[in-house]
């Protein structure tokens, strides 16, 4: 990223559903104020889908920031005539933010597929209950049989989620399990 003229580096370790749960990525936007340009590998780090895409990009517009993505050396290009350049870059960055979306759904998909055909073979469990007799962590457990303990004892679920610290969902599931 020095090599295309960054100042500062933010190195984003996360990933998350959304731009509001990217925490790295909100102070990016932050930061940057009128004039500064921000550099990305690809448009796919501006947003999980197509709304949040061009929302980014609007943003930055707004902020008159530049955005320069190094997968794209082409959107780095000055055509020459200002309109035709705004044009040409607004309909390259919505033609690959729609594509962006596509692949992460045909991800999504695939990955129900591979799921779906693990769970018909029994392979495939899920993700491991946090809160059971065979939780991994002792601790959780420990959890596990007061909750049952206090249940027995008639108290209410809000009650026992107080007293254990864990949500009221959880004593439901503890208790319907």
């Amino acid at each position: 990223m020095y090599s295309f003229g960054a100042k500062k580096i933010f190195t984003e370790k996360q990933s998350g559903k959304s731009i509001e749960n990217r925490p790295v990525f909100q102070e990016v936007l932050n930061f940057l104020r009128k004039g500064d340009r921000l550099i990305v590998e690809s448009i796919d780090r501006l947003g999980r889908n197509y709304d949040e895409i061009i929302q980014t990009v609007n943003y930055l517009k707004e902020k008159e920031v530049q955005l320069m993505i190094t997968s794209l050396p082409m959107m780095n290009e000055v055509i020459g005539n200002p309109l035709l350049d705004k044009f040409m870059k607004d309909l390259i960055i919505q033609i690959l933010a729609m594509i962006s979306e596509q692949e992460r759904n045909e991800t999504k998909r695939r990955q129900a597929q591979g799921i779906k055909v693990a769970k018909e073979k029994g392979i495939y469990k899920g993700r491991p209950v946090l809160y059971s007799p065979h939780a991994k962590d002792p601790q959780k457990r420990l959890v596990y049989y007061r909750v049952v303990e206090l249940l027995k004892q008639g108290k209410s679920i809000s009650a026992i989620a107080k007293e254990v610290g864990i949500t009221r969902q959880t004593i439901y599931r503890i208790k319907n399990d």
